[in-house]
C-alpha cells in the first residue's frame, strides 16, 4: 500500500450555525463513481460537514488514465443529503425551488492552483445553482438551453442564463433536432424507470473533475496542498410579529432591542382563533435565524413617567414556525411568538 493523500475535500458551510460548519451531511458517491473509485483505490472519509477523497500513489498511472480520457474525463459525482428536517425552515428560499435541486460543479471554477475555493458564483447559494429535474422531454421548452446527464438514471435541465455561463458537460438543446428530441425520449423513459431519480437529494448534488494538470499538481505538491471546495448556505431571514396577550399587552407596552439595530411597529390589535384579541409588534428589519447569539428584545411599559421592564428577555423566533403573510401589499416571511402572562 503507497502513501495516501488527499485529493479534495468537500465541505459544507452555513451561516446559521455559530461555528459556520453544517453538520448531518451525508455525500454518497453514484455507482458510476464509487466504482471509479474502487478500482483507483480512492479512499474517502466522511465529516459531519462533508467528506474527503484520499489517493494512492501507487495507483497514480490507473488515475491518469481516467483523467486523460478527454471523452469520458474523471469526475467523481455525489448525491447529497442532510439529517436535519429543519433544514428548509432554517435557509434561505433562494436554494429552493419546485422539481428543482442545487448542482455544483467544480468546473465552474478556476482549478488551476490548488486551494480553497467556492463551488458557486454568488457569496451563497443561490437560484443560480439551482438546475431542474429532468423526468419527461415534456418539460423541456425554449427556457431550457441544455440538458446534463449526471447519472445513469438522473439528468438536469439549465436555462439558457445557466447554460451561458457554464456550458462544460451539458448537451445544448435545439427544439428543432428530431434525433436530439428522440435521444430525450429515451432518457426520459429510462429516468422514469427509476425510482430514484424522482426523488430529489435533500442538499443536492456535487460533481468533481480532476484533470491531468491537477493530477500531475497533487503528486509533487505536499499533503497540504489539494482542492478545498466548500458550499456556502445562508440563514433564512424572516420578520418576527410578537403577539402580546392577557397582561402582557398592557396599554403603552412597546418592545425594544438593547442593542439598538432592530425596530419594531406597533399594528394594533389582532382577533386571535380562540376570540381573544393580541397586540401585535412586527420587526421592520428582517431578522436572520442563528442557532446560538440571538438578539436580545425588551418588552418595556411607561409607569409614572419611567419606563418599567415587564419582560427582560423575550423568546425568540423558531425556524419550526413560519408563516408567509401580507403587509401593505407585500409578501412577507414572519416568525410568530406569543407572549402570554
Amino acid at each position: 500500500m503507497g502513501q495516501y493523500k488527499p485529493m479534495f475535500n468537500i465541505s459544507m458551510e452555513h451561516t446559521y450555525f455559530s461555528d459556520g460548519k453544517l453538520p448531518g451531511v451525508q455525500l454518497v458517491p453514484t455507482s458510476e463513481s464509487a466504482k471509479i473509485m474502487s478500482n483507483a483505490n480512492l479512499v474517502l472519509r466522511k465529516r459531519q460537514d462533508g467528506i474527503t477523497v484520499f489517493f494512492d500513489n501507487d495507483y497514480i498511472d490507473a488515475l491518469r488514465l481516467y483523467a486523460e480520457d478527454e471523452s469520458d474525463p474523471l469526475q467523481l459525482k455525489f448525491e447529497c443529503e442532510i439529517d436535519n428536517s429543519n433544514f428548509q425552515n432554517f435557509t434561505a428560499a433562494s436554494a429552493f425551488g419546485e422539481n428543482k435541486t442545487l448542482f455544483f460543479d467544480s468546473r465552474t471554477i478556476d482549478n488551476a492552483v490548488l486551494g480553497k475555493k467556492y463551488l458557486h458564483s454568488d457569496d451563497h447559494v443561490s437560484e443560480l445553482d439551482l438546475a431542474e429535474n429532468f423526468i419527461s422531454p415534456r418539460l423541456v421548452n425554449e427556457t431550457h438551453g441544455s440538458v446534463l446527464y449526471f447519472s445513469q438514471s438522473r439528468a438536469l435541465l439549465f436555462s439558457n442564463e445557466q447554460t451561458a455561463l457554464n456550458p462544460a458537460g451539458k448537451e445544448m438543446l435545439n427544439a428543432k433536432d428530431d434525433q436530439q428530441r428522440s435521444s430525450l425520449n429515451q432518457n426520459a423513459v429510462r429516468a422514469s424507470t427509476s425510482p430514484s431519480s424522482r426523488r430529489l437529494p435533500s442538499l443536492g448534488l456535487v460533481s468533481i473533475t480532476v484533470t491531468p494538470q491537477e493530477l500531475a499538481q497533487l503528486t509533487q505538491s505536499s499533503p497540504s496542498d489539494y482542492n478545498d471546495y466548500h458550499i456556502r448556505f445562508r440563514a433564512r431571514e424572516t420578520h418576527w410579529k410578537y403577539v402580546l396577550v392577557g397582561d402582557a399587552s398592557r396599554e403603552g407596552a412597546f418592545i425594544k432591542d438593547v442593542n439598538g439595530e432592530i425596530e419594531f411597529d406597533d399594528l394594533g390589535e389582532e382577533l386571535l382563533a380562540d376570540g381573544r384579541y393580541g397586540r401585535v409588534f412586527l420587526s421592520r428589519q428582517a431578522i436572520a435565524f442563528k442557532d446560538r447569539a440571538k438578539p436580545k428584545f425588551q418588552l418595556l411599559f411607561p409607569k409614572n413617567n419611567r419606563i418599567k421592564v415587564l419582560v427582560s428577555r423575550l423568546a425568540v423566533a423558531s425556524a419550526k414556525r413560519i408563516n408567509k403573510v401580507k403587509v401593505e401589499d407585500k409578501e412577507l416571511f414572519v416568525s410568530e411568538i406569543y407572549i402570554n402572562f
